[in-house]
Order: C-alpha cells, then structure tokens, then sequence
C-alpha cells in the first residue's frame, strides 16, 4: 500500500515539477528548493517574532488591545510585521509539509536519512502546535474556536 501512495505522490510530483521547470527552468525550481524556502521562512519568523514579542503584551488580559495597537497605530513597524509573519507561518506549514511529502514520494527518507527524516517529521509537529498557538494573542474568531473547542 506504501509503494502504491509512493507512486501516486511520485508520478504527480514529477508533472508538478516539470510545469514549474518550463516556467522557472532546471536550478530556480522552487520544489527542489523545499528545504531552503522552509530554512529561510524559520528565520523571517524567529526576527519578526522577536520583534512582535518585545512590542507586544502578552498578559491575558491585554493581549488582544496590544495586538491591535500593534496593528493599527503602528502601521509600518507592527501592522506589515505581524502580516509578514502570519504569511510566513503559513507558507513555512506548506513548504514543509510538501518538502517532507516529496521526499516520501522519492523515498528518501530511509538508509542514512532516517534520522533527519524522524527529526523533521517531530519538527513538523511542533511547527503545528506553535503555529496553533500563535492564534491565541490575537484572540480572533479562528482563535477562539480552538481554545474553546
């Protein structure tokens, strides 16, 4: 059953990789580049984290007026960063999660690989959990859903 889904995922990447060779050609190929896209998407998140963590309050009772000042009264210095860092949270979910599915399609995960494979995948999980968390400063809809569900 492995071998079938390994197949499946291999045959549709390989044409999803031939569209974006045409269009990017051989070296700039963003899905030969997973692993980096996600390496540098790590570090525009740990500056702008830092930044929002330094300027914002994270008390339980004004966690959400300081995300707003945050996000309207300094537009240029809080408003852009929270938005570069909600985007890069996401693209960083995808891009590792596409990296580590592209590298199970080719079956590069066994052998002298395997460790970084069981790392990764444990990294993905926590990537999961701080990006949930991320959600509660801002106490908004999508927020409130998953704390209280």
């Amino acid at each position: 059953m492995v071998k079938v889904l390994q197949q499946i995922l291999r045959w549709l990447f390989m044409r999803i990789e031939n569209i974006f060779n045409v269009a990017f050609g051989d070296k700039m190929n963003p899905f030969y580049h997973l692993g980096t896209i996600s390496f540098w998407q790590f570090w525009l998140l740990l500056v702008s984290g830092l930044y929002l963590y330094i300027f914002a309050d994270t008390g339980v009772h004004d966690a959400f007026e300081s995300v707003e000042s945050i996000t309207h009264d300094q537009w240029w210095a809080g408003g852009i960063l929270r938005s570069i860092h909600r985007y890069a949270t996401d693209g960083m979910i995808v891009t590792m999660l596409l990296h580590m599915l592209r590298h199970f399609a080719y079956d590069r995960y066994r052998g002298f690989r395997s460790f970084s494979w069981l790392t990764g995948v444990a990294l993905l999980w926590l990537l999961y959990i701080a990006g949930g968390n991320g959600f509660m400063p801002a106490w908004a809809k999508l927020a409130q859903v998953r704390g209280l569900a």
